[in-house]
Parts: C-alpha cells; structure tokens; sequence
C-alpha cells in the first residue's frame, strides 16, 4: 500500500482503476477498505482512492488533538500530493463531515462530493442532542472500564444496529482496529456549520440519507440539500447509516451518475 507524507504524518492510500478521481473518506473508526464494495462497483470508469485517515488503519498519528478542519487538512494535502484536482469526494458519517469540511474550505480542489449523513450538530441541535442522549450512555461506562473494543461496538450498535449485528468478527475488525480513536472522534469540537456557509458552497453536492437511520443522522442530508445551492438529495430505502454497505448497489448507481454528469 503506497504512503504520502502530509503535514504531519504519513497517509496510506490505495488507488484502483482509471478515470475521474474518487477519493473515498471513511468515517469514525474506519479503515479505507471499509470502501471495497464501493471499489469494485466503480472502478471500471473512475480512478478510485481510498486512504486510512490520520490514526486510523496503517496511517500515523501525531501529537496535534483531532479536528475535523485537521482531518480536511490532510485531505486537502493528499490530492495536492497525488495531483488528482478536481477530484469528486465520497464520505460516509464522519468522513462526510471531513468531505463538508474540505468543500468548505477548500472548493477549487473539488469536482463535486458525496456527503453520506455528515453528523453536524449544528445543522440540527436539538435532535443531535438526542442522538448523544442515546450514544453516550451506551459508550461511557465502557470507555470508563478502558474496554475500547466493547464502546466499538455498543457506538455502532447504536448508530447502525441493523448492519452490525449482520457483521461477523472479520466483517467488525476494521473498526475495532481503531478503536483508540472512538475516544479522539468523541473529544474532539464538534465542526460548526451554519445555513449561511452552506448557501456559500458552490461545488456540487449529493446528499445522501438511508430511510432507517437515526432521525439526527438522517436529518441532516436534508438540511444540506435544501440549503447547498447546488445540491441534491438522496434517500435509500431499507437503508440505516451505513448507505454504502447497507445498499451498495444503489449507492453506486448514485455516485456513478452523480460523478459522471459533471463538468471537469
């Protein structure tokens, strides 16, 4: 697996296939090759790049507390590394946090991007909220017992309980493999979005919901889509929070044709 050295630490990617970059970010706890399904669904018209994000799988971590302008930090500086703008951004659950942040803050590098139920408090307080009232009691007295690998899978229970319990130990592993950083991602401030911003963003935009998910998680890909100027909703059904894995098909179709209808 090829490596790039970005600010501070060193990013391990993967690149398959050739056309139109796609940079697939995963989200809290993943690996890059949590994206394998998606890999081989399009990878036959897209160049398709996965990467372990700082501290998780086989990237390095530094001293620098997690952020998510951070993590778009080491984003940004990866396509700049591999000379891939305009790239299209693919992002589930936190890493489509860090894909909002980098359309942001970094638009000229964009060709467009993919934001699978980004968790942006800010888009929608009261029901995140909520949502934290159901996490975190379920998480904390494991992180207190220092049983990391257990918070792993009571945070997942709770946020896709449906595609975990369908998981077996090999299918967990990715996630359970970074479990030290449940507790970074959980630390971290949250990312601050506001209407305003949003209606600033002039890339292109998929927002894409499963119909199942928490009402927070899937909450938000509307409230993007309807302030994104350029954006366009997407919900699955029979989908949670895990659209790429829950409904891989459909989820492929939507980035393909999403991805390819744009200008480069």
């Amino acid at each position: 697996m090829p490596e790039a050295q970005v600010q501070d630490v060193t990013l391990h990617y993967d690149v398959t296939g050739e056309g139109p970059p796609l940079v697939f970010v995963h989200g809290m706890c993943g690996r890059g090759d949590v994206w394998e399904g998606q890999v081989q669904r399009l990878s036959d018209a897209f160049t398709c790049i996965t990467y372990d994000r700082r501290g998780h799988g086989s990237s390095s971590d530094a001293d620098a507390p997690h952020t998510v302008p951070l993590h778009g930090d080491d984003l940004a500086a990866l396509i700049q590394h591999l000379s891939l703008a305009p790239v299209v951004l693919v992002g589930s659950s936190g890493g489509a946090r860090v894909a909002l942040d980098v359309a942001l803050r970094h638009p000229g590098l964009l060709a467009g991007a993919v934001l699978s139920e980004p968790p942006v408090f800010s888009l929608e307080p009261q029901l995140g909220r909520e949502f934290l009232g159901r996490v975190v009691p379920a998480v904390q007295p494991r992180l207190d017992a220092g049983d990391l690998r257990g918070a792993v899978d009571a945070f997942f229970e709770v946020v896709c309980p449906g595609l975990w319990r369908q998981l077996d130990d090999a299918g967990r592993e990715p996630y359970r493999a970074s479990a030290a950083m449940l507790v970074a991602d959980l630390q971290q401030p949250p990312l601050t979005v506001t209407a305003d911003e949003l209606a600033a963003v002039r890339v292109p935009v998929l927002a894409i919901a499963g119909r199942d998910s928490d009402p927070f998680l899937r909450a938000t890909p509307r409230v993007i889509a309807a302030a994104v100027p350029s954006a366009q909703l997407l919900e699955l059904p029979d989908c949670g929070h895990v659209t790429y894995a829950e409904q891989p098909d459909l989820f492929a179709d939507a980035v393909r044709a999403f991805a390819g209808g744009l200008e480069r």
